[in-house]
């Protein structure tokens, strides 16, 4: 550490290694945080797709059970004559059962059997002129877990009955079934309470699943639940949470005229799996930086010492009164400060010279 080169290398590898790795550590932040955000976008953006053509496909079945409540015959609200007109549509509409409301509420089904539904929301709605989309319920007919369309049937401008088409439960689980992030991801359906209507996990829609409840229990499931309470409020964006051990962004879209929410989800893991990669590559750019530099700094460092040991050197002599050299020319021609003292010790040699010359003419004139 006594030369100047030794210290110029040292003193600037040691800035070029601590600005190169600041530099490559804020590049992984920033490269990181753009791909996070870039993957929400994405995601989000395939929610927003999700919770359309989720719609979609439901209008297109009220438009099917609109069309059949067009008819004359269902107008009529006479069950003898809609029966067969139902029993022709009902394997081409994709509905388990179709049926006929009266004003009452009392609901007429295909296979001959009746309910009283008026205590139903989406029975009120449709008989007050409102087509919709009942949540989840237990069927009074089967048993089981379905929704059900509802549409008014209208005669010269007045509500006079309505016409419903019940679904199974596992109908919405096929519309989500098609949508995912990746290779893990997948999207799943909430209704405005945080149960889970749709879902590749068929068992967590019959047993109408709710993490916000579930979490009272169960500890494990408070992030979720926090999630689930946050889409609800919110209805749109993107948001992380933790489900069964994995780390998931969750993107959030309401579905038309209706209080459901579209998720879908994408493993962070999954996501940012380009980030060691990334880092990898930047290290090594860092690493190539660094050692360019060391090497650039080296060469100036021996552009800048060499003359300065050689003029040493040459001060040497001098000091052993060894003037029969004469400094580099190469350094009498820099302009630099290494310039002025390579001249300034050659003025000294030439100006010994000159003394030593006299001294000498001096001594032969003594002798003589």
């Amino acid at each position: 550490m006594k030369s100047i080169k030794t210290k110029l290398i040292v003193y600037f590898s040691i800035l070029l290694f601590i600005s190169s790795t600041i530099l490559g550590y804020l590049s992984i932040i920033n490269a990181s945080a753009a791909l996070e955000k870039e993957s929400e976008k994405a995601l989000y953006s395939m929610a927003v797709d999700a919770a359309k053509l989720t719609y979609s496909r439901m209008e297109t079945q009220i438009k099917i059970l609109e069309m059949i409540a067009l008819r004359e015959d269902i107008q009529s609200m006479n069950w003898e004559i809609q029966k067969p007109v139902l029993q022709k549509h009902v394997k081409d509409s994709g509905f388990l059962e179709i049926g006929v409301v009266q004003p009452d509420g009392t609901a007429y089904y295909l296979d001959g059997s009746t309910k009283d539904l008026g205590d139903r929301e989406y029975i009120k709605k449709a008989l007050n002129g409102e087509a919709n989309i009942s949540d989840l319920i237990v069927s009074r007919v089967t048993n089981e877990l379905v929704f059900v369309y509802a549409i008014p049937i209208e005669r010269d401008g007045k509500v006079v009955g309505g016409l419903i088409g019940r679904k199974s439960a596992e109908a919405l689980s096929e519309i989500t079934n098609d949508t995912g992030f990746g290779e893990s991801g997948y999207a799943y359906i909430i209704d405005g309470q945080g149960r889970v209507i749709a879902h590749p996990d068929n068992e967590k829609v019959l047993n109408e699943w709710n993490p916000i409840e579930e979490a009272k229990n169960d500890k494990t499931l408070e992030s979720v639940a926090r999630y689930f309470e946050k889409v609800l409020q919110e209805k749109n964006g993107v948001d992380s949470y933790s489900f069964e051990g994995h780390d998931l962004y969750g993107a959030y879209a309401p579905i038309t005229k209706t209080d459901w929410t579209v998720i879908v989800t994408a493993s962070k893991d999954e996501v940012l799996s380009s980030v060691p990669v990334l880092q990898l590559n930047i290290v090594i750019v860092v690493a190539i930086i660094l050692l360019i530099g060391i090497a650039i700094v080296y060469l100036i460092g021996k552009s800048i010492t060499e003359p300065i040991i050689q003029t040493v050197k040459h001060n040497e002599k001098i000091a052993t009164l060894d003037i029969s050299q004469d400094v580099p020319e190469k350094y009498l021609r820099k302009k630099d400060e290494i310039g002025k003292l390579a001249a300034a010790i050659q003025t000294i040699t030439n100006s010994l010279k000159q003394i030593i010359g006299q001294i000498n003419n001096s001594s032969e004139q003594v002798s003589l």
